[in-house]
Parts: structure tokens; C-alpha cells; sequence
């Protein structure tokens, strides 16, 4: 297939065409030792990678080294959202731990290019998915949300005028209105973890799937 020259944004509709920035794992020993509430990926060597951490804390130091306490994000929400009850973190060395950074955005001009969007599918995909190695993690790079199977829980990012809206999950699957639209019902992550622990249902927010992305 011949490849197409990407036309030129119109300011007035590139905010929707924009693709969110993705999120790199940096080494946490190189961030700011308060790292509590951060996003965080622990690495055991030649085996894998562990995500959907959260950091509780800060970095300690004693006589094995740096310590860092993790918990996994439905234990991290517990624990917020029923503060008495007892949860249990896992202390990592500190040189296994990265913490999820996003890139910073940055607004288009009407002279940029539209960017080629990309999707899960594409076959340019896997290559740009590649971590260095089993024990080290990737980027997570957004793709369009209508590219994915199955939505429903994840981690979603919405395309406004005013930039991104992130901490949001999916709490369906995309469905088709009496309009004809086709919607995605969105609520924040604290909603969606206190309908998980607790079964209080949260707010559903309709949103139009094609202003939609997921990693």
C-alpha cells in the first residue's frame, strides 16, 4: 500500500487528533526518594517484570541497601479507601524498582503534521513495544481505544480541548446510543477500585470512543 503524505493539522480540530504521551519506566534510584502514590514496575532478574504497583513511602536506606515498599493497585486503593484495614507491602530493593513517568505533552500549531495513529495492530507496533531485555520494562504506548478487543477495566486516557484527562478506567464495553453514537461509560480510578472492594457503584460517564485511547 502506498504510504500518504499526513496533511497539516487545522487548529480547530487537531486537539482530538493528538496522541497522548506514553509513559517510560525510569529507574526509581534516579527520582526524588518520595515516591509515594507513584506507578511502579519491580524487575526480577532474567525473569520479568511485575506492574500495576503502586510505591508506598519513600526510599529507605539501611545496611542491605535501598529498600522500597510496593503494593499491587487494588491493595494501594484498600488501603485508601478503608483506611484501618491492614494491607501487607512487598519491600524491593530499590535498584529493581522504575517508576512510570509520562512524558510531558505538547500542544499542537495549525502548521504540524497530523501523526500516523497509531494501533495495536499495526505492524510497526511490536517493534516499537520491544524492552531491552525480559527483565526490563517498555514504554506504554497509547493506542486508539476502538483497536482493542476487550475495554472493560482498563486504564483509559481522554482526548479534550484542554489536553488529556488520565485516572480514568472503563467500565464498559463500547455500545451504540439511540443516536447512533458509539460510547464507552468512563469513571475515575478511585471510583472504579472502591465499586471493586466495596461494591458502591460508581458514576457512569459517557464518552464519545473515539476521543478515547488505552495502553
Amino acid at each position: 500500500m502506498e504510504e500518504q503524505t499526513p496533511r497539516r493539522l487545522d487548529i480547530e480540530d487537531a486537539w482530538y487528533r493528538q496522541v497522548p504521551p506514553s509513559a517510560v519506566p525510569v529507574p526509581a534510584a534516579h527520582m526524588p526518594p518520595d515516591l509515594h502514590g507513584h506507578r511502579g514496575i519491580v524487575a526480577d532478574p532474567d525473569v520479568g517484570i511485575i506492574t500495576d504497583l503502586r510505591i508506598i513511602g519513600t526510599v529507605r536506606h539501611g545496611s542491605d541497601g535501598a529498600v522500597v515498599d510496593v503494593l499491587p493497585e487494588i491493595d494501594y486503593w484498600r488501603s485508601r479507601i478503608i483506611p484501618d484495614r491492614p494491607v501487607y507491602p512487598r519491600r524491593v530493593p530499590l535498584e529493581r524498582l522504575y517508576v512510570e513517568h509520562r512524558l510531558p505533552y505538547e500542544a499542537p500549531t495549525a502548521d504540524q503534521p497530523v501523526p500516523p495513529e497509531p494501533s495495536s495492530a499495526d505492524a510497526g507496533a511490536l517493534l516499537r513495544r520491544l524492552a531491552p531485555a525480559p527483565d526490563q520494562p517498555g514504554a506504554r504506548i497509547p493506542v486508539p481505544a476502538r483497536t482493542v478487543t476487550n475495554l472493560h477495566g482498563r486504564r483509559v486516557i481522554q482526548s479534550t480541548q484542554l489536553g488529556f484527562a488520565w485516572n480514568l478506567r472503563a467500565i464498559s464495553e463500547p455500545y451504540e446510543t439511540a443516536d447512533h453514537d458509539i460510547r464507552v461509560n468512563l469513571c475515575g480510578v478511585e471510583a472504579y477500585f472502591r465499586w471493586v472492594i466495596t461494591g458502591v457503584q460508581p458514576e457512569p460517564v459517557p464518552v464519545d470512543l473515539y476521543l478515547l485511547w488505552t495502553e
